[in-house]
């Protein structure tokens, strides 16, 4: 079943073309973090979502595939609605908070984007 989430926020520092990373809180991140990060709201409360190699995350009409789910990840979206996204290749040491996507292309995100988790 999928877990969605919708833009309600988009920090200042949160997009960079040349980083293809992006930052993911929910309403709970602090101001500091709100100027780096998207801030997404969960329809409904998520007490379990794991995601692996193979599973996959939309951002409105784009989808990508997860090569990689770091340790922390199911851990801190439940508790703080928050993971980093990758749109770049696994490298050898991955971060343990990341999930690294493909393709690599970063996303049009705005505010009112829906994000489908889908395990």
């Amino acid at each position: 079943m999928a877990i969605t989430a919708t833009v309600s926020s988009i920090g200042p520092k949160a997009i960079n073309p040349k980083d293809p990373v992006l930052v993911l809180f929910d309403t709970t991140a602090t101001e500091d973090l709100q100027q780096i990060a998207i801030i997404q709201t969960f329809t409904s409360p998520v007490e379990h979502l794991t995601l692996e190699k193979g599973s996959t995350i939309s951002i409105d009409d784009q989808a990508y595939t997860v090569a990689f789910a770091g340790a922390l990840v199911a851990a801190n979206l439940t508790s703080i609605g928050h993971a980093t996204l990758y749109f770049t290749e696994v490298p050898a040491k991955p971060m343990e908070n990341g999930i690294y996507l493909t393709p690599t292309a970063l996303p049009s995100v705005h505010e009112g984007s829906i994000i489908s988790y889908q395990p």
